[in-house]
């Protein structure tokens, strides 16, 4: 799919949500609750459709199978690992340990890591490297967006998902007045919008176009 495009700002939202709920003055419903509400959209939003799409890399470490991510890096799923280039199959953490245990009690292979598996966010390879590479390890990852601070800031997610958090803060607007009937109505009209693109979404998309990120190392 071609690259995303990120223009429209919680403001436009704003302008949008307040037209069409009829308080272009904001007496019922403030900025402090659209911005709120846009957030949560985002949120909803990068977590059903995956649309943030990034990477990092760091350095590999000769014999070092463990490599912490650290807390800011806003990783919501890892999509695939890479190890000099050459693609690490993932596994379960208890899939993991039961191959380890079965050919190499002792770990003590070291050589080209053939799995990564992932413990409590930190990322586990196996076998561990046998030679330190400069930002050998390469992690490609769906982000979570990051919260808006400002009605002026532009919003996380592409401008496609535009109408979707619309719909979204719509219904937040309506709950706030008890308007159950609106409240139902946009919630299915964001709902069933949401599941549509996902229905569209290549799950195993190859383009990802990603961010470059470069993870501290390791104390």
């Amino acid at each position: 799919m071609p690259r995303e495009t990120y223009t429209r700002t919680a403001q436009q939202v704003a302008t949008e949500v307040t037209r069409i709920f009829g308080d272009d003055s904001l007496i019922e419903i403030t900025n402090a609750d659209l911005l709120r509400w846009v957030n949560m959209a985002q949120r909803e939003i990068a977590a059903s459709n995956k649309t943030i799409k990034s990477s990092a890399t760091r350095d590999i470490v000769a014999g070092q199978k463990l490599y912490v991510i650290p807390a800011e890096i806003p990783i919501y799923q890892i999509q695939a690992l890479f190890v000099d280039g050459l693609p690490v199959k993932p596994v379960s953490f208890q899939m993991a340990q039961e191959m380890i245990q079965s050919d190499d009690p002792g770990i003590k292979y070291i050589g080209q890591p053939k799995i990564w598996y992932e413990w409590d966010g930190d990322l586990y390879i196996y076998p561990a490297p046998e030679k330190d590479i400069t930002a050998g390890l390469s992690i490609y990852y769906i982000q979570q967006p990051d919260d808006l601070t400002a009605l002026t800031d532009t919003l996380q997610v592409p401008d496609r998902f535009f109408n979707q958090i619309v719909d979204y803060v719509l219904s937040q607007a309506y709950r706030l007045d008890e308007n159950w009937q609106a409240t139902q109505y946009q919630d299915a009209r964001f709902r069933d919008s949401m599941n549509r693109i996902a229905g569209q979404e290549d799950i195993v998309d190859q383009e990802m176009y990603p961010i470059k990120t470069v993870l501290t190392e390791d104390e």
